[in-house]
């Protein structure tokens, strides 16, 4: 029991100490307050000569009416006869009570200052035994039970878990009808059975009280209680308030006897009372590691609900010890919710609600803060469940209540790796982390044999850089220029490359892949001569072969001004001009190259990369990039059919290309390619690749799977980047909305629509990594080589530099709108919060991925702004005022 409910009104508790001993000087007295008031313990031989009924009259005839009323239980007894009762010394040191009052005093105490919050989803390490879930509603209607259930079919059908689910809404037992196992239910079969023999110190064994639910043997349920006159009786004599106070606490022996069972189960589901009941505060307060709240955003559970939500915030489980409190974990879960569009409404009033309890608590949690979004889940209205009899095991009845399951997934203790690995990451993992590196620079600027060791072909890289696909869309960190250096490489057999426009910071770059100035000198001049960018691309494209492919060297020059050149992008720039003064020049450039492409023996592919920055920033030349671009495709288009062995690739970011306009732009429709990270395992290998080249993780993966460290990465099977994948940062997350790291690691880094940066994900694991090597001086973890929580932890970092490179590099005029998502301050994001925005700018927030629409009824559209800049902006997800 907590000090502050121990004595807790003094005046009260003086003046009880004082009556007693007024009667036995010597006596040792214990004043308790718990849900029924004051419990008087005094122990003194002197007690023995009197009757208990004698003792009692010799106190109470020496207090007021006032402090008598107060008291519920007077215990005057021997020491011998203390003993039987059972010892409260522990109950004043140790034990805390846990019952409504104490806790709603908490809770509505504003000077109380919160601890620091820990849940268990939040330690690295597992928790010792099968966690406990209570499923708790403060009104009923809003299936509770149901939710319960359903779950608990989820997690042994579809995740092999042992479930054990515990009738404890005693007054109104239903889990048996609901499983179908009703009429399976005993006589001093169930719940308030076990619980009456737990205090009467009986012995029978924890698993007669259970009924098998399911035929694989992995679900069970604990029923109340058959339900007969004989139940009446025994509920009656159930106490809830004495369990604190016994040696043995009946709820305590409950659950630990169905841990400890032949079963061992995985989890144990508790279906609580409705209301503020005796038995739902300890359930609630001290044995649930989480909490799953139901209720309807109506006005009138509001209140209540709150009040609920702080005082758990506030509370600490039986796992707690002197070093480390815990605290129940929450999870809310709205339901029903009506169809239609009021359930959007009446989603995000409960996830502002959400948002509100949990703040002050979030604030103090040792992880990151709390989020509504993560922490509630919607159930809609469903006419054949509300009016089913039985939970079964439908899958289109189950699939609602899926996310909830995979909440409670996060803290059920994993199985532990075989001794083998765990001892092979142990022995290994400092040294892995001092080996692996999670190179976050672009593409242009890495050693050319650490990219080419690095870098991942994939379905999607041979599929782009077939020689038939002349464009090449993305956004900007989607791995253009990765490929671009992968071509320049030569890695596509057959074929010769010839750089043409590269990257400005390209090493090895041109003295023909000109600048801003260069690109500003050739416009004026194109301008001059009355000449189109075509011409112009016509005559590098002739300059590039001639410069750089050894073949072409047996027909000559393309034009006498490009023969012996002197070096630097001045003199090229000067050759280039002379072409252009020649009325022929340009045409002499497209003569020599189809001369060329008639006499060659292997393909020449012409590269263009680099061309979003090198036309400079400024509004003039932007214009100037974008002509000189569609003149670049206008004269692909013309050459494809006169060109057969040379061929052109042109990398082109994609916001660019949507802003291009010129006639010949539908020849490319079917021809371009655009880099997307659609399959998941194929985004991850980026990130695998770089991490076999440590010697160290490649010793992990060998005891896993010994043809991993010598196999290609990009040959490896999803089962496989699987295992990998676990053994470098483990298979689930703690905290947080997705049990598992590939899918929290895939949404989050998602931009508005769904597309992924490889960049992102590297940044994502080198702020890990970072905090990982800081973080094993502290405390060791041989799970996986980078604990799961590092991750959770580094999004921030990479929200800022993902939202730095779409407002700074492609999309400058999305900045306005970055403010005003920046002054609202959540998500969702209400259409008129971005009214002083131009419906222009709303456009190319979607199309840039900055927002993503999530409700586009006739009155209102919503917004959401996704994860990947949700930090970087400030943004919670508390939804629309």
């Amino acid at each position: 029991m907590r000090k502050a409910d121990v004595m807790s009104d003094h005046d009260s508790t003086d003046k009880i100490v004082a009556a007693v001993r007024e009667v036995v000087p010597a006596a040792v007295v214990h004043v308790v307050r718990d849900a029924g008031g004051l419990l008087v313990r005094a122990e003194s031989d002197s007690f023995g000569s009197w009757t208990p009924e004698e003792r009692k009259s010799k106190v109470v005839s020496r207090l007021e009416d006032e402090v008598l009323r107060q008291v519920h239980t007077w215990e005057l007894l021997t020491p011998a006869e203390a003993e039987w009762y059972g010892d409260l010394d522990h109950a004043d040191d140790d034990e805390r009570v846990p019952h409504w009052t104490s806790a709603l005093e908490r809770a509505n105490d504003a000077t109380r200052t919160l601890p620091s919050v820990r849940f268990a989803s939040d330690l690295d390490e597992d928790l010792d035994s099968a966690p406990v879930v209570t499923f708790y509603s403060l009104k009923g209607g809003v299936g509770r039970s149901t939710a319960l259930a359903s779950v608990a079919r989820r997690l042994s059908g579809d995740h092999g878990l042992t479930v054990v689910c515990i009738d404890m809404d005693l007054e109104a037992p239903g889990l048996d009808s609901l499983f179908g196992i009703e009429s399976e239910v005993e006589a001093d079969q169930g719940v308030v059975a076990a619980l009456l023999r737990y205090e009467f110190g009986d012995q029978r064994p924890v698993l007669k009280h259970l009924i098998p639910v399911d035929d694989a043997g992995r679900l069970y349920c604990m029923p109340a209680g058959r339900i007969d006159s004989a139940y009446a009786a025994q509920l009656r004599a159930l106490e809830p308030e004495i369990w604190y106070r016994e040696r043995t606490n009946a709820l305590h022996r409950l659950i630990d006897d169905v841990r400890e069972s032949n079963l061992s189960p995985d989890v144990i589901l508790i279906d609580s009372r409705t209301g503020v009941s005796p038995v739902a505060a300890p359930l609630l307060f001290d044995v649930s590691d989480m909490a799953v709240i139901c209720f309807h955003p109506h006005a009138q559970a509001r209140v209540g609900t709150e009040m609920l939500t702080r005082a758990l915030m506030s509370a600490t489980t039986r796992r707690s010890t002197a070093d480390r409190a815990l605290t129940p974990e929450p999870r809310f879960v709205v339901s029903p919710m009506p169809p239609g569009i009021s359930a959007t409404r009446l989603a995000e009033r409960a996830r502002s609600w959400v948002e509100a309890w949990t703040a002050p608590a979030g604030s103090q949690r040792e992880a990151q803060g709390l989020s509504a979004e993560e922490i509630t889940h919607m159930i809609p209205y469903n006419a054949e469940v509300a009016f089913a009899d039985t939970v079964g095991d439908s899958r289109a009845q189950l699939s609602p209540y899926a996310r909830i399951a995979d909440w409670i997934v996060q803290i059920v203790p994993e199985p532990a790796p075989a001794l083998a690995v765990q001892n092979r990451t142990s022995a290994s993992k400092v040294e892995a982390l001092r080996q692996l590196s999670f190179s976050t620079g672009t593409a242009e600027i890495l050693d050319h044999d650490e990219f080419l060791q690095d870098y991942v072909v994939t379905r999607q890289v041979n599929e782009t850089a077939a020689p038939d696909v002349p464009l090449i869309l993305g956004r900007k960190g989607t791995g253009k220029t990765a490929l671009f250096r992968w071509l320049a490489a030569g890695k596509l057999v057959s074929w010769e490359s010839v750089l043409v426009t590269t990257p400005n910071q390209y090493r090895g770059r041109p003295a023909w892949s000109f600048g801003p100035d260069n690109y500003a000198a050739v416009g004026g001049a194109l301008d001059q001569r009355g000449l189109d960018w075509g011409s112009f691309w016509q005559v590098l494209m002739a300059l590039a072969i001639h410069q750089s492919y050894g073949p072409a060297q047996k027909f000559g020059a393309p034009h006498p001004a490009l023969a012996d050149l002197e070096d630097g992008d001045f003199a090229v720039t000067q050759a280039v001009f002379k072409v252009l003064d020649d009325p022929m020049g340009p045409l002499r450039c497209g003569d020599w190259l189809r001369r060329v492409d008639a006499g060659g023996d292997r393909g020449v592919l012409l590269l263009f990369d680099g061309l979003d920055t090198a036309f400079g920033h400024s509004p003039v030349q932007r214009s100037r990039r974008s002509a000189a671009i569609a003149g670049l495709l206008t004269k692909q288009a013309d050459l494809a059919s006169r060109l057969h062995r040379i061929r052109l690739k042109v990398f082109v970011r994609q916001d660019i290309w949507q802003g291009l306009r010129f006639e010949n732009k539908s020849h490319f429709f079917g021809l371009s390619r655009r880099l997307q990270w659609e399959d998941r395992e194929d985004y991850f290998k980026v990130v695998l690749k770089r991490a076999v080249r440590s010697s160290a993780f490649a010793d992990v993966l060998a005891v896993l799977d010994s043809a991993l460290p010598a196999k290609e990465v990009a040959a490896w099977s999803p089962e496989q980047v699987a295992v990998a994948w676990n053994a470098l940062v483990g298979e689930r997350m703690r905290g947080e909305r997705t049990a598992f790291t590939a899918n929290w690691v895939w949404n989050r880094l998602a931009d508005g629509n769904g597309d992924h940066s490889p960049r992102a994900l590297l940044q994502l694991f080198a702020a890990a990594l970072d905090w990982e090597r800081a973080e094993e001086k502290r405390s060791g973890y041989d799970r996986s080589v980078l604990r799961p929580r590092s991750l959770a932890l580094s999004l921030e970092s990479v929200s800022d530099k993902a939202l730095s490179a779409l407002l700074d590099e492609e999309f400058q005029e999305l900045r306005h709108v970055a403010e005003a998502l920046r002054d609202y301050g959540r998500t969702p994001v209400t259409e008129d919060a971005l009214s002083d925005i131009e419906e222009d700018l709303v456009v190319l927030a979607q199309e840039a991925g900055l927002l993503e629409v999530i409700d586009s009824d006739a009155s209102e559209r919503l917004f959401k702004v996704p994860d990947l800049y949700r930090w970087a902006l400030g943004v919670t997800r508390r939804g629309p005022m």
